[in-house]
């Protein structure tokens, strides 16, 4: 297609194929109360017992007499009905929305409206994000290169990969080598396409490997100390089975994992010899306990221990690994794996995480007491020690990594849920490059979107994901860590707090198509790159509204945390209603600012 006609194509989208909506108003004098984005149409305007409320394609406003709210339709995860007269809106990070109305039929009127536009989209072009970016490059046809390059990541991400395993210094000579065998996501469909493994694995092998890994998700490395060698690598369990079956070139590729390390590093003395240890739960695991796990080590064992013992960290307890098995799941054998180490930490699954969430979320809407009931209440919904639990894998990782200089596998069963929480933590402890703005979003973008988090399943906006048992918020539980170190080192990070609260909202919003699909794959068949605008053209280095004014590039290159419970603390800017976050309400937030407007991006207030 010529140039041309791809104009004219792109013309008739936004045009048409996301046409306006007409306006309905409840009564004739009611006026639109907000600039509409590029493709934004109101559809209905009315007046509730104390407000303003108004509806569009892409988010409910309501003007009370002194707040204001102003929430995307995919932040909402459900809508009903209350004391007859009040529409009560329950959001997928954690607010909660109350308005009361003056007759229960205009208040079902409204639920009836709201129910039809938050269910998930039968199609994904029904999302917002695709009638933002068309509309967006309607209207700036004539600057059309200029834009489209404004709402597009930087080369940092496009180009992510190959930059990480330079700046990383892989030995790509000897070492390590980058395998194409899922070129095309022909091996693993959740897996990017290009994978780091020791150099003399050969794609048949890995192949194998693949029919042995959960999903076939092979162990890939995704990152290379730079001191002294060692890496951290990640994978789906294997399939063991109640049969317990093993596979060799599984038990090659592992072993081949320390053997690079210790090629890509200064020659070191290996010992045979294997180790099992079962946290039986995270949350029950004493802070004594746990400190000793991380400190509890002399001179003279650093001596006699073997120095690249792999340690294979699975997410899980010791019982739910093992009952996987009847699943044609399971855990590694550590007497068919030698110089290994299995660590089992206890972290919740899924539903487990869902169900604290719904507690939290509860406990926020209600009004604390002058006792002490509340925080047992919080105490209750174990939220925070979930927090606890992950912040504890990660340190770790960290320390088998940075001081006892030895190679880390990480999966949990499927591997894209806890996995990418434990590595992704882990590597923005160990390396500042990602506590940058530019780095952290090179750390999403890899550990979350290329290997295959499942953003639609979870948050609920993929094409029909209507099932609840789907959903989680596991990218917000890892915000909220990356939070909590925020807190305790405030001179480390290049990007401020209203940076990460942005970064929730946007999850959900569907404004941008970052967070779209279940896959690097289903983002690539569905052009998602192309017809939509990237979350990174907002969190940009250059808006200076979310940099970190006390941020040091001098600061501690490894953050050891505190992981206990006391320490940390509710993330009040996300969890707590009226708690108003400290986002910008500047113009250049906007990757397409609309003259004399609100920002374009302002969500939930």
């Amino acid at each position: 297609m010529d140039e041309d006609g791809q104009h004219s194509l792109e013309c008739i989208q936004a045009n048409q194929i996301f046409p306006r909506k007409k306006l309905i108003r409840e009564e004739e004098n009611l006026q639109v109360p907000f600039p509409e984005l590029h493709g934004e149409s109101t559809e209905y305007i009315g007046r509730a017992e104390d407000a303003v409320i108004a509806l569009s394609n892409y988010r409910l406003h309501i003007k009370f007499k002194e707040t204001l709210v102003n929430v995307p339709l995919q932040l909402v995860e459900s809508v009903e009905c209350r004391e007859m007269f009040q529409l009560h809106l329950t959001c997928k990070d954690c607010k909660v929305i109350r308005c009361q109305f003056s007759t229960f039929e205009q208040c079902q009127e409204w639920i009836k409206r709201l129910n039809n536009v938050i269910r998930p989209p039968a199609k994904i072009e029904d999302l917002f994000a695709f009638a933002y970016h068309a509309w967006c490059m309607d209207v700036y046809a004539s600057e059309k290169e200029q834009h489209g390059d404004l709402c597009r990541p930087g080369e940092h991400v496009v180009s992510r990969f190959k930059n990480e395993v330079e700046r990383m210094s892989f030995d790509m000579q000897n070492a390590w080598r980058i395998t194409n065998i899922n070129n095309k996501y022909k091996l693993c469909a959740s897996y990017p396409q290009q994978l780091l493994v020791p150099a003399w694995l050969t794609d048949k092998e890995l192949e194998s490997v693949g029919n042995f890994r959960s999903w076939k998700r092979i162990p890939s490395v995704v990152y290379r100390h730079q001191g002294n060698g060692a890496v951290i690598a990640r994978c789906g369990q294997p399939e063991v089975s109640w049969w317990g079956w093993r596979n060799a070139d599984d038990e090659h590729l592992i072993q081949s994992v320390a053997k690079a390390c210790a090629m890509d590093n200064s020659p070191t003395k290996h010992i045979n010899g294997n180790c099992i240890r079962d946290f039986p739960n995270g949350s029950d695991l004493s802070d004594g306990e746990f400190d000793s796990t991380i400190t509890n080590t002399t001179g003279v064992e650093n001596v006699c221990s073997p120095p690249h013992k792999l340690l294979i960290l699975d997410a899980r307890s010791y019982a739910a690994a093992v009952a996987n098995r009847a699943k044609g799941g399971g855990c590694e054998c550590p007497e068919y794996y030698p110089n290994c180490e299995v660590v089992f930490m206890g972290m919740a699954n899924i539903h487990s995480i869902r169900k604290s969430f719904q507690s939290l979320r509860f406990l926020c809407t209600q009004m604390p007491d002058p006792g002490n009931s509340w925080l047992s209440a919080l105490e209750g919904t174990k939220w925070l020690q979930h927090l606890s639990t992950l912040l504890k894998a990660a340190v770790l990782v960290i320390n088998a990594v940075d001081r006892d200089q030895r190679p880390v596998l990480v999966h949990c069963s499927d591997g894209w849920d806890r996995t990418p929480q434990i590595v992704a933590l882990s590597k923005l402890l160990l390396d500042p490059y990602y506590r940058t703005i530019e780095g952290f979003q090179v750390l999403v973008e890899m550990e979350w979107l290329d290997f295959g988090h499942k953003f639609a399943d979870r948050c609920g906006h993929g094409e029909n994901s209507d099932d609840f048992n789907e959903r989680c918020p596991v990218f917000l539980q890892w915000l909220d860590c990356v939070h909590q170190l925020q807190r305790q080192f405030p001179c480390s990070f290049e990007f401020n707090e209203a940076f990460l609260v942005k970064l929730v909202q946007h999850t959900y919003s569907c404004l941008f198509g970052t967070f779209l699909c279940n896959s690097a794959k289903e983002r690539e068949a569905k052009h998602t790159q192309e017809r939509t605008c990237s979350v990174w053209s907002l969190l940009r280095p250059a808006n200076k509204a979310f940099g970190n004014l006390l941020y040091t590039s001098q600061s501690e290159t490894v953050l050891h945390p505190v992981c206990h419970v006391r320490n940390l603390m509710l993330w009040n800017a996300v969890y707590i209603p009226n708690s108003s976050p400290s986002t910008p309400t500047d113009d250049h937030c906007a990757p397409y600012p609309v003259p004399r407007s609100i920002p374009e991006d302002q969500t939930l207030g």
